[in-house]
């Protein structure tokens, strides 16, 4: 368990205004005590990372089937039923990198089928939530996970020829982020005024600022270059800017001249609409590092109550990014001189999940602080009934006795998707038609080579993974 430090002193605190210092005897008591010590043998659902370990050491060395291979033979042990989401996540993304693109679809299609249905379902299971922890509860996925199983779902299209079914889920990204703010809009005003009453250091709710993708808009422009839309492809290469001027957290890095809607002087267009009549236009994107996993983080409480039920536990979960061994991604093409160039940093997915991580963020801290405060006001309840009937004694045992069974009880929702990218690279250039063997090299020596036939008016896109 992590340490937990005091963030207050238990003199003068009035997180629980009105709670009596000692309820008085009930013959509800056993019913109540039965409760608790239920809470006590409710330990976290959350999957234990030691789980994944032979999964990683294969997506480390590149080997995705392999990964697979073990998720599809222990998918039982690893993902709980009500990690689905998670389960359907970590296959479609995997799927992905492996080239099993039939497969990743089905994969993220469930994912984003099983969000929106257990997100509307966890209103009807808060109950049992409110009684032990959030691990109870169907995982409904982060919020970041919501939007970018829609952009590799775009590319699994791609990559099957389906240019209208790869555009759908673009538009599912930019309806998604327009819907974020208001999804818990609510729940961060609850959030701000129970944070008055009992957040004593712990922070509530923040808006999210993210309302446009860089990757998904570029994606989308791509698709509609291909397709002859102009018009559209410069509306979202001009939805990249906008996006990095109006989400500071996401993008505090500059927007390369290569995302531009509009390009040098004298251009009306940005590079990746110059493309010379009679040549193709090749484009790469590589995906470097892991996403982002979460670790509980610990805070006390103080309660005006008798102690040992003086103190509320809250277990929040946070985000901790995963660094990256790469800064650099360079691409040569072999059979077409010297032709070379680098990608550009397009988007950080991780910085992604911090930003829209604070839109949920606020609802977990107003319930979990209300249930870690409610059980211990029942536990000092309970303590005060057993002090009457049986003397001091009882009555000290029964409180550490429910402190303890709280506290346990008390474990933050630390799932989350193991195998997005952290980082999106991409970039492009202009070739004569033809086949051509393409170099990709990352920072740390590692190079992959695929090979493509370019082909002009048509969208040619090589993606490449480094997961480290």
């Amino acid at each position: 368990m992590a340490k937990i430090p005091l963030t207050g002193k238990h003199k003068g605190a009035s997180a629980s205004a009105g709670v009596p210092r000692r309820a008085a005897p009930s013959r509800g008591v056993p019913r109540y005590a039965g409760v608790l010590i239920l809470t006590a043998l409710v330990f976290s659902c959350a999957t234990r990372n030691e789980v994944y370990r032979d999964i990683d050491a294969n997506v480390a060395r590149d080997a995705y089937t392999d990964a697979l291979s073990i998720i599809n033979k222990r998918h039982s042990a690893i993902y709980p039923k009500k990690n689905k989401v998670l389960l359907h996540l970590d296959k479609g993304i995997l799927e992905h990198y492996a080239g099993n693109y039939k497969n990743s679809s089905a994969d993220l299609e469930a994912a984003d089928e099983l969000i929106e249905r257990y997100f509307a379902k966890s209103i009807t299971q808060s109950a049992t939530s409110f009684i032990a922890n959030d691990n109870v509860k169907d995982y409904a996925g982060e919020e970041y996970e919501n939007i970018y199983l829609n952009v590799f779902n775009a590319l699994n299209y791609y990559h099957a020829g389906k240019f209208d079914d790869a555009l759908v889920e673009i538009r599912r990204v930019n309806e998604k982020l327009l819907q974020l703010e208001d999804k818990y809009a609510k729940a961060i005003e609850k959030a701000k005024k129970a944070d008055e009453k009992y957040g004593r250091g712990v922070k509530s709710g923040e808006r999210a600022r993210f309302n446009n993708s860089a990757l998904a808009r570029y994606l989308g422009a791509l698709l509609y270059r291909a397709d002859g839309r102009q018009d559209d492809a410069r509306i979202d290469f001009a939805a990249i800017e906008t996006a990095y001027k109006t989400a500071p957290n996401v993008y505090p890095f500059s927007c390369a001249e290569a995302f531009k809607a509009k390009g040098e002087p004298g251009y009306e267009t940005g590079p990746e609409l110059q493309i010379p009549r009679g040549k193709a236009r090749l484009n790469v994107i590589a995906f470097t590092g892991l996403g982002p996993y979460k670790e509980e983080e610990n805070t006390i409480i103080p309660l005006p109550l008798p102690a040992p039920n003086n103190f509320a536990r809250i277990a929040l979960p946070r985000l901790v990014n995963r660094p990256s061994s790469v800064s650099r991604v360079s691409v040569s093409v072999s059979g077409a001189g010297n032709a070379a160039f680098n990608l550009d940093l397009l988007e950080d997915l991780g910085l992604a999940a911090a930003e829209t991580f604070k839109a949920s963020y606020g609802l977990t801290v107003v319930k979990t602080s209300m249930r870690s405060i409610i059980k211990q006001t029942v536990g000092a309840g309970l303590a005060g009934a057993a002090e009457e009937q049986g003397g001091s004694a009882l009555g000290l045992l029964v409180g550490i006795a429910t402190t303890i069974a709280n506290t346990a009880s008390e474990q933050a929702d630390t799932r989350i998707s193991r195998y997005l990218p952290r980082y999106a690279f991409a970039g492009g250039i202009n070739l004569d038609p033809g086949e051509y063997t393409v170099r990709i090299s990352f920072t740390g020596g590692n190079i992959q080579e695929k090979t493509i036939k370019v082909k002009a008016g048509a969208l040619n896109l090589i993606e490449a993974f480094y997961l480290h």
